[in-house]
């Protein structure tokens, strides 16, 4: 794993398709409370909000989608102020034994070295706090799919 990365991995047993749908239905709902305009999800649709960082500082932010493949993968890119991005990226595939299987990834992109340097920092306390949260969100995703 990369030093700018925090990875989780979720196997799950709704269909892939409609895991992948709803994941795009969520996506499209966020999308939609920021810019009403939008009625589907396109490679290169973006909108501006203001959200908390992990230090719970609230940023001016671009979150563009920059990759849709139908029930493989889907990526989108938050732009923070200072040329710090995250990259979150969802990849739907099948594990070794056959179980579906979700592989999600924040990966971080900060310039400055001081900015690498906290992030690391950070990162090592909130690993914690971020599996627990991803396996919620995971799990609520699943629901939803499973309805």
């Amino acid at each position: 794993m990369n030093t700018n990365t925090l990875t989780y991995r979720y196997f799950y047993k709704a269909d892939p398709q409609k895991m992948y749908q709803t994941l795009l239905n969520t996506q499209l709902e966020y999308f939609q409370m920021h810019d009403k305009s939008i009625k589907e999800l396109h490679v290169g649709d973006k909108i501006n909000t203001t959200l908390k960082t992990k230090i719970n500082h609230d940023s001016v932010t671009t979150m563009e989608v920059t990759k849709i493949i139908p029930n493989e993968e889907f990526q989108l890119v938050t732009h923070q102020v200072g040329n710090h991005d995250i990259t979150q990226t969802f990849k739907f595939k099948k594990s070794p034994n056959g179980s579906n299987e979700l592989d999600y990834s924040e990966r971080t992109n900060v310039t400055t070295f001081r900015g690498q340097s906290y992030f690391f920092l950070a990162k090592l306390l909130y690993k914690f706090f971020y599996n627990r949260g991803m396996k919620k969100r995971m799990q609520q995703l699943e629901n939803l799919a499973l309805n």
